[in-house]
């Protein structure tokens, strides 16, 4: 199975390091070229230039042709012993490496001891905030999976996800807010962040304090914004680095003993929040209308996200929460769900976007939705009135199903306490 995964790898996907210094010495110094445009370059020639027509992607494909066929493909981008590096790097990078029971132990015990700074005082689970949900999950999203927010438009999803990037600061944990639809206010996430901090029990009503809290977790929070699904693949290849550089700068910081007074608090990463992980494919396959390739190209890039998420929230112990979009499915009654030609998923009166593709990949669905008619719930906004709506743990690895009403209030989502 691994080495199925790693045949259908698209080359696209492979890091940089590949290409790097790719080029002999004495071409590279005659005619420089960085390891971005070279990859860019090679893949442009492997898309058009196939001699069957076919344009070569996958590392499956790439690695079945012969050194002369990819000199022709590829000249004057490459040169034969230039090619034969390429197939070399390619099939080290795509093989997995067997290691001895003593590599094993020494890498296991060097990776702990690197962790220990990090786990020593971060949690084990980020909160949401809303504390009937907190007790179902057992203190929060659990470190090292994925959490998918979904609801329809104007529900809270985004609030939810802002307000989960203040408590991870909270807990002493930074974040990563990748923005795919290009509406994360800054002024919502200082409001959040502020008004919550007034109202801790240990600085209630110090505002100074408060304004503190704000700029260390404003400073802890980076900003990633995107458009397409090849913009979030090349985040990710970024995030692996942004991440051991701050987390390096945390211990740093932490073996400082705080002692300097004029830089702010650094935390290490605990925390990548996608708002949303639709839009990117959707902008990319759903508009294109449906076609088999189209379907084929659109699962494929699901699973790459996908799997480059997990791999980031297990290598580097920190949380993923995704806003998912609903889908366009039609619905004929709560419990039939028809389902429409993008395979959107069924919870309750809608369909969450992304299919079965992604379904499974999705460790903990909180499901937000609207009591009533949001048309009508828009109204009584605007009227000065106040609206209640539910949040659902729909899945959950340690919890059953369950349910609880909030609203939206400066702080974000407050959860609404029945009268006793």
């Amino acid at each position: 199975m691994a080495a199925n995964s790693s045949n259908d790898r698209l080359i696209s996907d492979l890091p940089l390091h590949v290409f790097d210094k790719l080029v002999s010495r004495p071409r590279a110094i005659s005619n420089p070229i960085d390891a971005a445009s070279l990859r860019q370059q090679i893949l442009s020639k492997l898309q058009v230039n196939a001699e069957d027509g076919s344009s070569i992607t996958t590392v499956r494909a790439i690695l079945k042709i012969s050194p002369p066929t990819m000199l022709r493909i590829l000249d004057p981008c490459l040169t034969y012993v230039e090619c034969n590096r390429l197939l070399s790097r390619i099939h080290c990078e795509c093989t997995a490496k067997p290691l001895t029971a003593l590599e094993m132990i020494r890498r296991t015990r060097a990776a702990g001891d690197e962790q220990t700074h990090m786990q020593s005082s971060t949690p084990g689970k980020i909160p949401t905030g809303l504390p009937t949900l907190d007790t179902y999950l057992q203190g929060g999203i659990p470190i090292g999976s994925i959490c998918e927010l979904v609801g329809r438009a104007g529900v809270g999803k985004t609030h939810l996800a802002q307000q989960i990037t203040v408590l991870a600061a909270k807990s002493g944990g930074g974040a990563v807010f990748i923005d795919a639809e290009k509406k994360l206010s800054l002024l919502r996430l200082r409001e959040i962040a502020f008004e919550r901090s007034l109202s801790d029990q240990n600085y209630a009503g110090q505002q100074k304090h408060a304004h503190e809290l704000v700029q260390e977790m404003l400073e802890n929070v980076t900003i990633h914004p995107l458009l397409t699904t090849r913009e979030l693949l090349d985040i990710f290849d970024q995030l692996e680095n942004e991440i051991i550089n701050r987390n390096s700068e945390a211990v740093a910081y932490k073996q400082r003993g705080h002692t300097s007074n004029a830089s702010i608090r650094r935390l290490p990463v605990r925390l990548i929040v996608i708002d949303s992980i639709a839009a990117p494919i959707k902008r990319d396959f759903d508009m294109m209308g449906s076609s088999s390739n189209t379907a084929a190209r659109r699962a494929s890039a699901i699973f790459q996200i996908a799997k480059r998420l997990k791999q980031l929230a297990y290598d580097h112990q920190l949380a993923v929460v995704v806003v998912n979009q609903v889908g366009s499915g039609s619905i004929s009654s709560k419990n039939n769900v028809q389902r429409n030609n993008t395979l959107d998923i069924g919870d309750g009166a809608f369909t969450a976007s992304l299919g079965t593709a992604w379904q499974y990949c999705v460790s903990t669905r909180i499901v937000l939705e609207h009591e009533d008619d949001p048309h009508r719930l828009q109204q009584e906004q605007h009227s000065g009135g106040s609206s209640v709506r539910m949040a659902t743990l729909a899945k959950s690895i340690t919890s059953k199903r369950a349910s609880l009403p909030f609203e939206l209030t400066k702080q974000g989502l407050c959860e609404v306490v029945s009268p006793a």
